[in-house]
């Protein structure tokens, strides 16, 4: 199954376990949640840099290719808006071509290769709640995270020529995201949901096919996901 279909696949299982809930009179979503989301991922252009030198920019296939992100998270909705979360995440793109390729005297070829992202982010978010009527089903929300990814590159390969195999680092991340939810029951509620995540650099030492020393690069990413949350 290709990652597009995966996707549609998964947007119409939540959308339709939101249909099958229990159409129940709408209470106030406080407490604790479990919540799921998926959608699309967009990757910005990135440079791979090695001894303060930019010396080749990735460039990613569009999110309907081969963009996606999925998410898990457990959280507590209080009474004053604050909804404290903990989730974990997982974006996945592929490369399409590689541009100013300084070793090579520039110029763009295409390229293959994997990115991925493995996060884990506290997240607080703050509900605008209580909206008149008819509006009081929904529930715009902003806030932020702070946590770790762990970020993967694999199958480097650019003219024939393959660049080692896969490179690995941890590093700290945040993420800022604002979305709007729509209660579909007592104990049901999805939602729209926006991320912008980066982190900070990620190094992977030596990659065969280079020059020596530290090849390193910045992960930036934003998302577009539907979710589905139920209230304990």
């Amino acid at each position: 199954m290709n990652l597009q279909k995966s996707t549609q696949y998964l947007a119409m299982g939540i959308v339709g376990l939101g249909v099958l809930a229990p159409a129940i009179s709408v209470a106030d979503t406080l407490g604790p949640y479990v919540s799921a989301m998926g959608g699309v991922n967009w990757v910005a252009r990135q440079d791979l840099t090695q001894n303060d030198l930019d010396f080749v920019e990735m460039q990613y296939n569009q999110p309907l290719h081969s963009g996606y992100a999925t998410g898990l998270a457990v959280g507590w909705g209080f009474p004053v808006g604050l909804r404290p979360e903990v989730e974990v995440a997982y974006r996945r793109n592929t490369l399409d071509q590689f541009n100013h390729r300084v070793y090579e005297g520039g110029g763009s070829i295409q390229g293959k290769g994997e990115e991925e992202a493995s996060s884990i982010m506290a997240n607080l978010w703050y509900d605008v709640t209580n909206l008149p009527a008819p509006l009081s089903r929904l529930t715009p929300y902003v806030g932020g995270g702070l946590g770790y990814a762990v970020l993967t590159i694999s199958g480097l390969e650019a003219g024939g020529v393959q660049f080692g195999g896969t490179h690995r680092d941890t590093v700290p991340a945040y993420q800022l995201g604002a979305g709007l939810g729509y209660e579909l029951s007592e104990h049901w509620s999805m939602s729209l949901d926006y991320r912008y995540f980066k982190t900070r650099e990620a190094h992977y030492g030596n990659i065969s096919g280079l020059p020596e020393g530290d090849v390193s690069t910045e992960y930036n990413a934003q998302s577009l996901m539907l979710g589905l949350r139920y209230w304990l």
